[in-house]
């Protein structure tokens, strides 16, 4: 898979802490940029 930089993320549907799914073009609503962060963490 080649991407570019500035290129659109796809949209994605996962599942918030109560077991609804809640796609990313929801959360903003075309309203602002979103950042998503993959994080790994030792907890």
């Amino acid at each position: 898979m080649n991407q570019t930089v500035g290129a659109t993320f796809p949209d994605l549907a996962l599942k918030d802490h109560t077991g609804q799914e809640a796609a990313l073009s929801g959360i903003t609503e075309g309203r602002f940029p979103l950042i998503v962060v993959f994080y790994r963490g030792y907890w």
